[in-house]
């Protein structure tokens, strides 16, 4: 653990409120905004607890028809450019597609699953794999070969800094917790280790969450296989824009922002000083994934409805606490996962959007318009559509640099010997 230091002069319970003493700070607002709708239907908790026992899904229900489109819209005028990430779970199989839906690039490994992935600036994947004797973190070359495997515990997500080090989310088991002493808690946290996958630091959030429990009230989690999941953390972002923290000390580069799927938040915390210091969700959103930080300040976060039965994304100004803006289907049943998902604010002000477990995705605009929608065409044996951890998409010109270079070394002669 690092170690601590007085906090930033951060009022929490003020920023959990999001009272008005913040407003003189608050991120400018969308060019565009769909209608807010607020939600009033609180889902039954015993349903809840159930959905989230049931954990991911492989396949969806739909099958695939091998003479459909894989991308049945596109529109280029609207759609932002870029080449797509995407990892569909059980193959451990993850690709690189073109607006149309070529495949540029693809990586494959073994073991039962694998998480989100990640492109390094060198064409390296990064990706969190769970295998029989635990949860590893990868490193892996353009060509597919392991530069390095890490078995730090790592789970659900893993993020590049511009700097080189790797934010990774983490799971240690701890008994004799106050929360459940009689029980296994499954604690998370975050490790930072460095492009050589070298543990730097690591945080635990259930630490953090009690030294500063008036910031973010742990709700009550059933226990799963006699364990109990108290946080099941899903995404991890390290903050990195200087020209927020000049803004408001929630911005602060030693601050990382997490989902919390099972506290139905999001929550930034200090890893300096050792503490939380912002959540927000709780009465607002249900089993949360993919939390973001905006250019503009805002997050984005996709917000599952996890016994809602509709899902949507949210646009949240988190120094008011208000929601801005949103997306969710003209019929909300439309669209929804009960698990995973994932949301990115594009260059041109769209939103590119996984619904996982219809193993699809599609990009909105402001105005919620689909102008690009994806399939995934990889399959059971029973000819059933893999679902997709998350997509994510690049500039087109960063992987067409990756692809000359991978270009140029397969030309190369093979060495003598």
């Amino acid at each position: 653990m690092a170690c601590a230091r007085p906090v930033a002069a951060i009022a929490p319970v003020a920023l959990l409120l999001g009272i008005a003493c913040l407003a003189c700070e608050r991120p400018e607002a969308p060019r565009e905004a769909s209608p807010v709708v607020a939600e009033t239907d609180a889902p039954d908790a015993s349903e809840i607890d159930r959905l989230r026992a049931l954990g991911y899904l492989d396949y969806s229900e739909e099958s695939v028809d091998p003479e459909a489109a894989v991308v049945p819209v596109y529109d280029p005028a609207r759609s932002a450019p870029g080449v797509n990430l995407y990892v569909s779970r059980s193959l451990c199989r993850a690709d690189l597609v073109d607006a149309r839906g070529n495949v540029l690039h693809s990586w494959h490994g073994a073991g039962m699953a694998w998480s989100n992935a990640e492109l390094t600036e060198a064409g390296d994947l990064l990706v969190q794999a769970r295998r029989r004797g635990g949860s590893e973190l990868l490193r892996l070359s353009w060509e597919g070969e392991p530069i390095w495997v890490r078995r730090v515990g790592a789970h659900h997500d893993v993020e590049v800094q511009p700097d080189g080090r790797i934010a990774v989310l983490v799971q240690r088991g701890r008994r004799g917790l106050e929360v459940d002493p009689e029980r296994v808690t499954l604690d998370q946290g975050i490790a930072v280790l460095d492009a050589a996958g070298e543990l730097l630091e690591e945080h635990s959030f259930y630490d953090m969450l009690r030294a500063a429990p008036e910031v973010l009230e742990l709700q009550p989690v059933a226990p799963s296989g006699g364990k109990l999941d108290l946080f099941h953390a899903n995404s991890v972002e390290l903050m990195r824009r200087p020209q927020l923290e000049a803004r408001h000390a929630l911005y602060a580069a030693r601050n990382a922002l997490v989902s919390l799927r099972h506290q139905d938040a999001v929550a930034v915390f200090d890893l300096e000083a050792e503490r939380v210091v912002w959540a927000w969700g709780q009465g607002e959103i249900s089993g949360p994934h993919d939390a973001t930080v905006l250019d503009s300040g805002n997050l984005l976060i996709f917000d599952n409805g996890l016994g809602r039965g509709w899902s949507r994304v949210v646009e949240l100004d988190p120094l008011t606490g208000s929601i801005v803006w949103q997306y969710r289907a003209p019929e909300p049943s439309d669209f929804y996962t009960a698990g995973r998902g994932s949301n990115q604010r594009l260059r041109n002000g769209n939103t590119l959007i996984a619904n996982s477990d219809r193993g699809e995705a599609f990009e909105v605009t402001p105005g919620g318009e689909i102008v690009w929608r994806f399939l995934n065409p990889h399959a059971s044996l029973q000819g059933k559509r893999a679902t997709i951890v998350r997509m994510k998409r690049y500039p087109q010109g960063f992987v067409d640099a990756l692809l000359r270079r991978a270009a140029a070394r397969a030309r190369e002669p093979a060495p003598e010997g």
